[in-house]
This record gives C-alpha cells, structure tokens and sequence, in this order.
C-alpha cells in the first residue's frame, strides 16, 4: 500500500520550500490545483505557525493610482496599501 498524497496545504509548502525563493503565488497554484486566494490563505496560516516568514516589500503607488501601475493584474494588495511586493521565505522547522 502506498502512502496518501499530502493535502494541498502541504504541498503548498513543499512548493515554495523547494522553489528557492523563484516562484509566483499563481505558479504554486497551478502546480497544486488551487486558486491563487486559496494558496494566499495557506501561506497566511504556514506563517501564523511560524513554517514561513512573510515580508512586505513596498515600492508605492505611482501618480496615476493602480490604474496606471505595471503590476495591478496581479498586484495582491488594496489601493489603500498600494503595491507591493511580498518576500515569502521558509524558516527553518524548530524539534
């Protein structure tokens, strides 16, 4: 007998574990089977119980708002934050 697949929360994890760093909130979800919402909710709880480290990296709004920003289809802040960048890291896993 084989062992069961690991959930999607898991795998969420192992994906960005073994991407090093190079990987899209969308790419992980296309590799899992989830919605890009859905890998934002597992990253948020691998971070509440301290799997991963989750920065946000501010670049501001340009002039003319979100409507004029190069990366508003998938920037994954509101117009109130601005856009940002987020630097999703793995810490190590403590016995």
């Amino acid at each position: 007998m084989s062992a069961p697949a690991p959930s999607p929360l898991r795998r969420v994890l192992a994906e960005i574990t073994a991407s090093r760093g190079d990987f899209s909130l969308d790419q992980v979800a296309r590799s899992v089977g989830v919605s890009t919402d859905e890998v934002r909710a597992m990253v948020d709880y691998w971070a509440r119980k301290g799997r991963l480290s989750v920065e946000r990296i501010d670049s501001g709004c340009p002039p003319a708002g979100c409507g004029g920003c190069a990366i508003r289809s998938s920037c994954s802040t509101t117009a109130a934050k601005g856009p940002g960048l987020l630097a999703i890291t793995p810490r190590p896993v403590r016995d």
